[in-house]
């Protein structure tokens, strides 16, 4: 597993480079026992049963689409998120539907993500950790062995099976180099004492820090976009 590489050359971005030193926890395993060989199989058979119609595209390029188990619904007048709303699709997912129910998590969404080969999802970041009001839950079904997240200066490449989650906060990038399909069930939880019990403590550890330091590296990634996409048309003939 390669889970905790940390990456400290040059060519690191400047949102990248505000981790180094920092000494914060930026991704790790739950200790959540998952069954992988009834997973993979139910996903197949929903997989064949959906086909392309019954799939929501998450990038104009194809690479990236989505199947929706449990969908979101709009968050209340007081920000908070209401529990999501099943979709038939979730009726071909038993193994899914029984791991919701022994973790007593509140799930406000779930969708099955898949990048093809040799695709990338470029540098992004959501509101999303467990210092936070609501964490994402990662489960791969398959995973490319090239395939890996850049959080941070760290690199994530957790194997098919291992459940984790990640401070989704900061920016992060997608990538699988790989010639196979990479899948993955993501889980979006309200955080609560029964998500952070599966997760070392030092993930939700130095919150305040982790607010600050998130906010610089976003916005270091907002004007790199900003200055970029001046540069680009800057260089489009009139």
């Amino acid at each position: 597993m390669d889970a905790t590489a940390p990456r400290t050359d040059d060519a690191l971005h400047p949102w990248q480079r505000i981790t180094i030193g920092s000494g914060l926890m930026l991704h790790a395993p739950l200790t959540l026992a998952i069954d992988l060989v009834p997973l993979r199989a139910e996903f197949a058979a929903l997989d064949a049963a959906a086909g392309s119609e019954g799939r929501t595209l998450w990038a104009s390029d194809g690479s990236w689409s989505v199947l929706t188990l449990i969908q979101r619904t709009p968050a209340t007048a007081d920000n908070s998120q209401p529990p999501g709303t099943p979709t038939p699709a979730l009726a071909h997912m038993p193994s899914v539907r029984a791991l919701l129910a022994r973790t007593g998590w509140t799930v406000v969404g779930v969708n099955v993500l898949r990048q093809s080969p040799r695709g990338r999802l470029v540098w992004h970041y959501e509101a999303q950790a467990v210092h936070l009001q609501e964490t994402r839950l990662l489960v791969p079904i398959h995973a490319p062995a090239a395939a890996f997240t850049l959080l941070g200066h760290e690199r994530a490449a957790y194997p098919a099976g291992t459940a984790w989650t990640g401070d989704f906060n900061f920016p992060h990038q997608v990538e699988n180099p790989s010639d196979q399909q990479r899948i993955i069930l993501a889980i979006d939880v309200v955080t609560g004492p029964e998500v952070r019990r599966l997760l070392p403590a030092a993930l939700a550890e130095s919150a305040a820090t982790r607010r600050q330091l998130a906010e610089k590296a976003c916005n270091a990634l907002l004007e790199w976009r900003a200055q970029s996409g001046a540069a680009a048309g800057a260089a489009r003939p009139n």
